[in-house]
């Protein structure tokens, strides 16, 4: 069976150079992908003559004014960056991500791609849990944006979809967006809570709970235990319950 593709969006925030977003909506018709949106301006004229019998995408494109809005529906969002180190750690190589998309059939995928010039802002950057490196020339790492999200499309399209449950858990049970969110602001909320933050912290835990939360992909039960661990640790500590709604 053939994954469904229409499900993952490929994400362009104010891409600058004419014919690169009519590259990228050509290699999507290729590789059976369908739902681009673009943060800033439409395609220019290039574009079109570049995105050739790709036009349809091209002309479906949603433009949104920035990349929150652009992922207000989106249930896991993977960014692709150049960039790596200790503050910009790498969460997935190219086929970790492709199995990572596959694992999670049922939930809607956002792939994020900064603009050509500086990538992005730390705000931006802060709304993608999940971080995609493509290895290169350490001399020459920076690759074209059409290049990369040809990279991207191909790694999908070419991994084995997961069918045998031998090769891992089934994660057509993991949660969306909303319910994700929900349980990220319960956890942190409970540590405030008991005080478990310290005046000089040098980790930062809601970047580390939202990574481990994306990363675990938890089912309904599981966010059920986790409230339920936690809000224990919260009756040891303060005496009473901390509420989840």
């Amino acid at each position: 069976m053939s994954a469904d593709l229409s499900r993952i969006s490929i994400i362009l925030v104010e891409p600058i150079y004419e014919g690169n977003v009519g590259a990228i909506a050509r290699i999507m018709n290729n590789f059976c992908f369908s739902d681009l949106r673009i943060v800033g301006s439409i395609p220019q004229k290039n574009d079109f003559y570049l995105a050739m019998h790709s036009k349809e995408i091209l002309e479906n494109a949603k433009i949104y004014d920035s990349l929150k809005d652009a992922l207000v529906d989106v249930d896991r969002v993977i960014a692709f960056s150049r960039r790596k180190g200790k503050l910009k750690p790498v969460d997935l190589s190219p086929m970790q991500m492709a199995s990572y998309v596959h694992d999670l059939p049922l939930l809607k995928i956002g792939l994020v791609f900064g603009r050509e010039t500086f990538g992005l802002t730390d705000d931006e950057a802060n709304l993608c849990p999940l971080r995609c490196h493509f290895s290169a020339n350490p001399d020459f790492p920076s690759i074209n944006l059409a290049q990369a999200a040809a990279l991207a499309c191909y790694e999908i399209k070419s991994f084995p979809q997961r069918v045998d449950e031998d090769m891992g858990r089934n994660l057509t049970d993991a949660v969306g967006k909303e319910e994700l969110e929900k349980i990220h602001g319960y956890l942190y909320g409970v540590l405030e809570d008991i005080n478990y933050f310290s005046d000089r912290e040098t980790t930062n835990w809601e970047t580390f709970l939202k990574k481990m939360l994306v990363r675990m992909n938890p089912n309904k039960e599981m966010v059920y235990r986790l409230r339920q661990m936690f809000n224990r640790i919260h009756v040891l500590i303060n005496g009473k319950g901390k509420g989840y709604d």
